[in-house]
């Protein structure tokens, strides 16, 4: 029995072989690795050369960016203030973008895969003319060559760069303080989903690697049969995750898988054959032969340059803003020492008079939050206007006929801000805020330390003209006594008690647990 050649060959789908000489412009080898009965020269059927054609067109348009604002804000990067947000801008742009349809259906449902559609509809249309006007050519050997190269490539780099949000833990990170005081009820699928995700540090980059290792992969001509084969089934569990948790990114994740599927289906044919049908198999392979010293140095340039920009370039400034306060769903501004935690609302005063706890209360806190960073959270029986995003995707929400922009452009500004040398954390609001509906509000505050002053701000993108000012102070290391001005401009006045709360989610994911 044969050995299998991973090098790039012609499937089972594509079978007909090949005619060297009637490549017009062949500049590369077929290599025949076995005896057989194919002698490797008869050229494509029908068929098989109107397959090769739409694929062809349909792999092309889906791998290069078709929109002009990808290349004006790849034009206008400056690589002296260069990110991970950078990096991620280019890897993860979208398919053809024809229409867009701003409704359940058009943003969570099938109709949100209506571009894929209509891009593929666009191939084949293509592919019949080419057809109609290509009636010398045999066989498709080095156009076939090159489209894999590009959907690998595309792939590598896709897989590579969403699997660091997760080796570096910034897409699911561990839920925040105010966030386990809210009731699941309140809380979107998707922050659900993510928060419980992110509860478990080394399952998050477990998953960043799940993606890593099969981008890797497809950077070698190799290893990428196995590669794309993991990512098609990596992407399309991950599709099928954000459909059942309204994440929103189903349709770049089938993107992938469907480019996957195109990768290693050149190989799958030759695979059945060997190791279940138990055949010899004869597989053949094209090399593009580069003969001038200039050719084989551009080549290489090109390709270990792009690899070097898209892996550890990509990698080390992912980590660095993991390690010192760039995390793209964590404000960087440290908190008042001392405060984070969960607070019972002990004494509440309004314009001077005590107003006693109750539920129906739409001023007086009913408790509060402070986090790491600056930012504090309390719950009063007022709603507000849910921010639909829940870090780059959006919210699912029924029936709201008025506000129909479903799909948003900027999701958050913090590096934007950062580049400015401005602060950063009022751009980094979606986790905190985004799918969040009830009673619970977030405010980003600037603490004067020496004047002991709290500076807030409301984090929601729908009241951010909401400010307070509070003096605090602190009598016992558990107490926060606050009083100032509110966002009504009402006076206020109000005495927190730390509590000892714990939370079994997090320490049923913490701690160590004996079976019997």
């Amino acid at each position: 029995m044969s050995a299998l050649d991973n090098s790039l060959e012609i499937p089972a789908g594509l079978k007909g072989d090949y005619q060297q000489h009637e490549d017009a412009g062949h500049t590369g080898n077929y290599t025949q690795t076995t005896t057989g009965e194919a002698d490797g020269r008869k050229p494509w059927t029908k068929i098989q050369k109107i397959a090769f054609r739409i694929g062809f067109l349909y792999m092309l348009l889906l791998c290069i960016p078709l929109y002009t604002k990808f290349y004006e804000d790849l034009i206008s990067l400056k690589f002296s203030k260069i990110t991970y947000h950078d990096f991620q801008a280019i890897v993860a742009f979208w398919p053809p973008q024809i229409v867009t349809i701003l409704s359940e259906e058009g943003v969570f449902g099938l109709l949100n895969y209506i571009n894929l559609i209509l891009t593929f509809g666009i191939a084949v249309v293509g592919g019949l003319i080419w057809t109609a006007l290509d009636k010398k050519s045999t066989q498709y050997s080095k156009l076939y060559y090159w489209i894999r190269v590009l959907a690998r490539y595309r792939l590598a780099y896709g897989m590579v760069g969403w699997g660091l949000k997760k080796a570096f833990p910034m897409q699911m990170v561990f839920p925040t303080v105010g966030m386990l005081n809210t009731p699941f009820i309140d809380m979107a699928e998707k922050k659900l989903y993510w928060s419980h995700v992110g509860v478990s540090f080394w399952y998050t980059v477990f998953l960043g690697f799940a993606e890593i290792v099969p981008g890797l992969l497809l950077l070698n001509r190799k290893t990428s049969p196995l590669g794309a084969a993991f990512a098609a089934v990596v992407t399309f569990n991950i599709c099928i995750a954000n459909h059942a948790y309204d994440a929103g990114v189903a349709v770049p994740a089938a993107y992938f898988a469907i480019i996957g599927i195109f990768v290693v289906w050149y190989d799958l044919p030759k695979i059945w054959n060997l190791l279940v049908r138990e055949r010899d198999i004869q597989p053949y392979r094209y090399n593009p032969v580069f003969t001038e010293g200039w050719e084989k140095k551009l080549v290489f340039g090109i390709k270990w340059a792009f690899n070097f920009l898209f892996v550890p370039v990509a990698a080390a400034l992912w980590a660095y803003g993991f390690f010192f306060g760039n995390n793209y769903n964590i404000p960087s501004t440290p908190g008042l020492a001392g405060t984070k935690g969960y607070y019972n609302v002990t004494e509440f005063r309004l314009n001077g008079k005590i107003v006693t706890y109750s539920p129906q209360d739409s001023v007086r806190w009913q408790d509060a939050t402070f986090e790491g960073w600056s930012s504090l959270s309390y719950r009063t029986n007022r709603g507000a206007i849910a921010d639909r995003m829940i870090g780059y995707s959006p919210l699912r929400v029924k029936n709201d006929k008025k506000n129909n922009q479903l799909n948003q452009v900027n999701t958050q500004d913090s590096d934007r801000l950062s580049k400015l040398k401005k602060n950063r954390d009022l751009g980094v609001t979606r986790w905190e805020v985004g799918g969040m509906a009830g009673e619970r509000r977030y405010f980003f505050y600037n603490a004067d330390t020496v004047n002991k002053i709290l500076y807030l701000q409301n984090k929601n993108k729908n009241h951010q003209d909401e400010t307070q000012v509070l003096h605090y102070s602190r009598p016992s290391a558990g107490r926060i006594v606050l009083q100032g001005i509110n966002e009504f401009r009402d006076s206020i006045y109000v005495v927190l008690d730390c509590s000892d709360k714990r939370y079994p989610l997090v320490e049923g994911r913490q701690s160590k647990v004996r079976a019997y």
